[in-house]
């Protein structure tokens, strides 16, 4: 109520919308996932434009599938880039149906095309490819999951052995991180067996063969690196400790066979740490080559020598309490024999991977008692029978000649290549040193993007919400790396986008898209009166739009 009657004041939300439609156009996905999927039963919304609204959902506001039409409702439809009508379609079956056509197979050659597209369209480069996996956790049975890709038990990421899971496999480029391709395997998939497929599928779309590879230890196997050698590709990853050359490389110097000279190989600034470098080593002593007859480059960090000798302690702490449970647990009842209780000790130490650190006694003592024979009051010369009984004492210790020799090779990891002597030791450690940023687009699938736990119903629309936040997670790393990008060519050192306007040097999708939460224009309506208030972007925001590329009108 006014002085003059009463008035309508209308909001119209369009907040960081425009910004992600633009990428969505630049990525042509309506047009792409139309060819691929078709149109819905109800013609008002196809399954493209359904999807681009979900994977809006999913960047700015990720919760589990429903209700997304009443996240919807405050935006102005035309932020969304959606008729009156369209809008008023959204409801959750709408959205759900959409999933099971993303996870059909028709859609299969959708991200074929797409990735194709994006590598065009902002020049991404594919001279270098890594890859790794995670896990996707589901609460449930889901008995009914029976095809390909299964979900159920596997060796859990997540550290929850008790809940089934998918197996989500990853391939980014080297060039802003941004993934380019995925795959989603059944929750018991090894890692080891999955590069072979994800290589063959990256050689038809890439159309080559000679891109670098670089995985964790699971593509160090004999069947891995030999597809690749026979295909002429190149790769870098690092060597597990089963293999004979890394045990063999690290009995010698424990045992001071070999005493390996480390020179310096390069220093980088800690990015978690100000004021601290890490400094890595190589050494040009012991096995130069794997079985195989690849390249076998030695290294040592600074950062791992601290993190080394921090686990240690934490698992031989962990190893004694364990141990010392089971030598109260020996004291009362029964006693078990000797054999049991070594068995117990061995598999303590193997599991907190203590073996030869800790010396472990257990000793057999034997206690001999009296017994009276006869009842009553106790006398002189009443008769007696000594009982001997038997229990078992376990003493333990640390080692500290053993754990001295096991610090002589803290912070070292070998790294296999098939690279020829072209690439120096730096190079491929360099090389190697990029694989982190594939871990930290898996964080961002668990955390942000909030793709686990997954509750949903049916396995196939599950598998489809994973692929909807794959598309999600490469449109984050587009326009985190064209911002970053930009500020390198406009010389912009810093951007004052966290809480209380501190600056940052790299400023990450979640912080850029929440610049523009608040944006929106508003309509005041009295009588025949209207009043419209346009929307005014702030200095921050302009300068967000140009590093992003992005014109003023969008939000005109």
């Amino acid at each position: 109520m006014t002085g003059n009657g009463s008035a309508k004041l209308e909001v119209h939300t369009v907040g960081p919308h425009p910004i992600l439609r633009y990428f969505l156009g630049r990525m042509t996905f309506v047009r792409i996932a139309n060819s691929c999927l078709g149109m819905a039963k109800d013609s008002r919304l196809s399954h493209a434009e359904t999807l681009a609204i979900l994977i809006q959902n999913i960047i700015l506001s990720p919760a589990p599938l429903y209700r997304i039409a009443q996240w919807a409702d405050p935006i102005d439809h035309e932020a969304l880039g959606l008729t009156t009508a369209q809008k008023s379609a959204l409801n959750d079956d709408r959205f759900a149906r959409s999933l099971d056509a993303l996870s059909s197979q028709r859609a299969r050659s959708l991200f074929f095309r797409l990735a194709l597209h994006v590598i065009k369209e902002f020049r991404l480069d594919t001279s270098r490819i890594h890859h790794d996996t995670t896990t996707v956790t589901f609460h449930g049975r889901y008995s009914s999951s029976v095809l390909p890709p299964k979900i159920t038990h596997g060796v859990n990421k997540d550290h929850r052995p008790d809940l089934k899971q998918l197996v989500f496999g990853l391939n980014v480029t080297s060039d802003g991180a941004v993934p380019i391709s995925h795959e989603i395997h059944s929750g018991n998939r090894s890692d080891d067996s999955i590069h072979c497929g994800n290589l063959e599928r990256l050689r038809k779309f890439l159309k080559k063969t000679d891109f670098i590879y670089v995985a964790d230890s699971k593509l160090c196997t004999r069947k891995n690196m030999q597809d690749i050698e026979e295909h002429r590709g190149r790769f870098v990853t690092v060597m597990p400790r089963t293999r004979s050359e890394d045990s063999k490389f690290r009995s010698d110097i424990r045992r001071g066979k070999l005493k390996a000279r480390w020179r310096k190989l390069v220093e980088i600034p800690n990015s978690r740490k100000s004021n601290v470098v890490d400094t890595y080593w190589t050494t040009s002593d012991g096995t130069q080559e794997t079985e195989e007859g690849y390249r076998i480059v030695w290294c040592r960090s600074s950062q791992k020598i601290a993190n080394d000798a921090l686990a240690r302690e934490a698992a031989l702490d962990r190893a004694e309490d364990d141990l010392a449970d089971l030598s109260s647990k020996l004291e009362r009842g029964r006693p078990p024999s000797v054999s049991s209780t070594k068995k117990k000790v061995k598999a303590i130490l193997r599991k907190h991977r203590c073996e030869g650190l800790i010396a472990v006694t257990v000793a057999v003592q034997t206690e001999v008692s009296t017994k009276r024979l006869r009842p009553g009051r106790p006398a002189k010369n009443d008769p007696i029978k000594k009982v001997k009984s038997k229990s078992i004492r376990l003493t333990f210790e640390r080692d500290e000649t053993a754990i001295k020799e096991n610090t002589r090779t803290d912070g070292v990891f070998p790294l296999v290549s098939n690279l020829d002597n072209g690439y120096s030791k730096r190079e491929i450690l360099l090389i190697y040193k990029y694989q982190p940023y594939v871990e930290k687009r898996h964080a961002l699938f668990k955390s942000e993007l909030g793709i686990a736990p997954v509750y949903l119903k049916k396995p196939q629309r599950a598998a489809g919400l994973v692929h909807a936040t794959f598309l999600a997670m490469t449109i984050d790393a587009l326009i985190e790396r064209t911002v970053r990008k930009n500020m390198e060519k406009y010389e912009v050192n810093s951007l004052p986008i966290l809480p209380e306007g501190r600056p940052s040097k790299a400023p990450t999708t979640a912080r850029i898209l929440e610049a523009f939460s608040g944006v929106g224009w508003y309509e005041f309506q009295r009588g025949p009166e209207t009043v419209t208030f346009p929307i005014k972007l702030d200095s921050l925001q302009r300068e967000l739009l140009k590093l992003l590329g992005i014109n003023r009108s969008a939000y005109q």
